[in-house]
């Protein structure tokens, strides 16, 4: 629920119900008033003409006065539980329903006169009217009392409460949940977007944000967002270009230095050698960082992993051997074909052999394997990976250094961004036999029945 309220359709769904039900309330009161208004009015106008009618029945003869009430008029007051009492200019009786024999209110010289009775022995409260007849000489009082029950106007509104006030409710969901699919709608481009934003992976400010469908401020932002990843893209590139101008001017010196080292017959010189070697290795392996900022995987690169292993172990296998250590693959007879490079593939695994070979101790075996997941494994009899390189979320930020003692630790960071440009990963665990284990693990190819590409050269 929190989650749902943090989103930007949760907050426009919470917003759009307090509107709905606060404009629910308005309605409400303001129909209440309105309706009060009116009925106090047709109460008014409902007591007015009862009267009236009574009052015609009222004469003056010199200075008396007669009252002489139609049955027809008594019948309708009856009918309606209305009761009048008609009285004359000393306050006497001169005419009443049946059980009014005093007047209602005390009689005041005002041309008419509204009054509210409280409940007393009656069910209901009694609203009425005292009306000074004007012809009448000297003056006569023809009052007139209903229960508010039995008010027409009464009636009327509680039948529109019962027949139409009660479809407020399923209207105010109808308007709701219209309010709420219109919004759906709006958002769903920006939707997508999200998604597009979190399928973006680490190197991958090659992409942009679709712009298409979007309104004008979300747009706006969008497009903000990919100036920056225009920035950062322009930024990578020359970071890129200046890593791979500075290996290729290193390789040049660095091969003179040791063809001149080879010549002399001194032990400083080996171990000169020996560094230099390190230095080449760490240039090849800037090359290929270099190489995977531009890799594009395209249609009809397929590679099989058991060709790509063997390839790896046999050019290893003389500097295992000559290191005291030991290698093996193995690999089942069918072909395990995934998309991707072969020459990129092959570094990965090169990399992960030279990890295993600086960290597994002497005799012991380098174990590589093929499976059908598909995955290349990689396993040594070392100490096992430090837990910083456990961290997949570090290794995903660019944060994975190895500790050899040979380069900077540039190996299982190729590796891992190998991985991630060819839609897998690279996982590092320490299996509880002991040792380490690297596993680069593939999504399995769309059209695994298609050849591979002629074997390149390993380099």
């Amino acid at each position: 629920m929190r989650r749902l309220i943090r989103g930007l359709f949760g907050r426009l769904m919470l917003g759009m119900i307090a509107v709905s039900v606060l404009a629910v309330c308005v309605t409400a009161v303001f129909l209440y008033i309105r309706f009060d208004a009116i009925n106090t009015r047709f109460r008014e106008g409902t007591l007015h003409s009862f009267a009236v009618s009574i009052a015609k029945d009222v004469h003056g003869v010199g200075r008396k006065v007669f009252a002489t009430i139609r049955p027809s008029t008594m019948a309708r007051m009856e009918k309606e539980g209305g009761r009048f009492i008609v009285l004359g200019p000393s306050g006497a009786r001169l005419a009443s329903s049946a059980g009014a024999t005093d007047a209602f209110v005390p009689v005041e010289d005002v041309p008419e006169r509204y009054f509210e009775l409280p409940k007393g022995t009656g069910p209901d409260t009694l609203y009425g009217l005292s009306l000074r007849l004007p012809e009448a000489s000297p003056p006569a009082y023809v009052q007139v009392a209903f229960p508010s029950s039995d008010v027409v106007f009464d009636s009327v509104l509680e039948e529109f409460l019962q027949d139409i006030a009660w479809l407020w409710i399923p209207f105010m969901l109808l308007m709701l949940a219209t309010n709420l699919l219109v919004a759906r709608i709006a958002l769903r481009p920006l939707a997508q977007t999200v998604e597009e934003a979190g399928a973006i992976q680490p190197g991958g400010v090659s992409v942009s944000l679709s712009e298409k469908g979007l309104p004008d401020d979300v747009l706006a932002l969008v497009r903000a967002v990919n100036q920056a990843l225009k920035r950062l893209r322009e930024g990578y590139r020359a970071q890129e270009e200046f890593s791979g101008d500075m290996a290729h001017e290193l390789r040049t010196p660095l091969a003179v230095m040791k063809a001149q080292l080879a010549v002399i017959d001194a032990p400083y010189g080996r171990v000169l050698e020996r560094e230099l070697s390190g230095m080449e290795r760490l240039v090849e392996q800037l090359l290929d960082r270099v190489r995977l900022g531009r890799f594009r995987i395209e249609p009809g690169d397929v590679v099989d992993l058991r060709e790509v292993t063997r390839e790896a172990a046999a050019f290893l296998a003389p500097r295992v051997v000559a290191r005291g250590r030991a290698i093996e693959v193995e690999a089942g007879p069918t072909p395990v074909l995934v998309a991707g490079g072969r020459d990129d593939l092959f570094r990965a695994v090169r990399n992960l052999v030279e990890n295993a070979l600086e960290h597994a101790p002497a005799g012991s075996l380098i174990s590589l394997a093929v499976t059908d997941r598909p995955a290349i494994r990689v396993v040594d009899g070392g100490a096992g990976f430090p837990s910083v390189l456990l961290d997949a979320e570090r290794r995903q930020r660019g944060l994975v250094r190895s500790d050899r003692r040979e380069g900077v630790g540039l190996g299982l960071a190729i590796v891992e961004r190998t991985m991630q440009v060819h839609g897998g990963r690279l996982d590092l665990t320490n299996p509880e036999a002991g040792g380490a284990c690297a596993e680069m693990v593939f999504p399995r190819p769309a059209s695994p029945s298609l050849p591979s590409r002629p074997a390149a050269g390993a380099a």
